[in-house]
């Protein structure tokens, strides 16, 4: 009787394991640290070292104008 239960108990075991859904491989690698496109992320930090110039100019051309 006893081993029919440890028989029945590590069937279930092995059932509830293979009934997990393991997740797919992905369909394309990701890229290697070696293919990354620093031209564009130059451009990019470029661009918004040129936005936060203009804003913080912006600033101070609005605080300078205005009479207390």
């Amino acid at each position: 009787m006893r081993v029919r239960f440890i028989a029945l108990t590590l069937a279930v075991c092995g059932v509830c394991l293979f009934a997990i859904p393991q997740s797919p491989a992905p369909a394309e690698p990701q890229q290697a640290a070696g293919e990354i496109d620093f031209g564009a992320l130059r451009a990019q930090a470029t661009d918004a070292l040129t936005a936060l110039q203009l804003s913080h100019e912006r600033r101070m051309a609005s605080a300078t104008g205005e009479d207390f």
